[in-house]
């Protein structure tokens, strides 16, 4: 009995939800054809990665070059009055308030919501 309400109910929520959705691109990739399977002095093998300090995933493909991709997924679908900025030592990028970087940007039928918005960092963080 249970299983079945649940099986009923998912659709119903699956679809209550996409509204939520922000559109998210996933990075691009580029091959360098004179790139060096080497990296903060640790030499990688044909077919073995690395992340880089500024979220490349990059694979050795020695004699040929380096491939490296984008690791981080970023928002491409937001308001003029938000920013993308990449979360402090992470490889998460965020849309949040021109106004106030602390507060995620959240909006629905061309407008904010304004219930919403808790602060995804601390008040003292140096960075913002």
């Amino acid at each position: 009995m249970v299983s079945s309400v649940i099986r009923l109910l998912l659709p119903v929520l699956v679809l209550l939800s996409v509204p939520c959705i922000c559109v998210y691109s996933s990075g691009e990739c580029f091959f360098n054809t004179k790139g060096s399977c080497e990296y903060m002095g640790q030499r990688f093998n044909m077919g073995e990665s690395w992340m880089t300090s500024d979220c490349l995933q990059c694979i050795c493909m020695e004699p040929f070059g380096v491939g490296c991709c984008d690791h981080g997924s970023k928002p491409v679908d937001y308001p003029d009055w938000c920013e993308i900025i990449r979360k402090p030592n992470t490889c998460t990028s965020v849309a949040v308030m021109k106004a106030n970087r602390k507060l995620p940007c959240l909006w629905g039928q061309g407008r904010l919501r304004t219930a919403a918005g808790q602060p995804w960092k601390p008040d003292n963080d140096p960075l913002f």
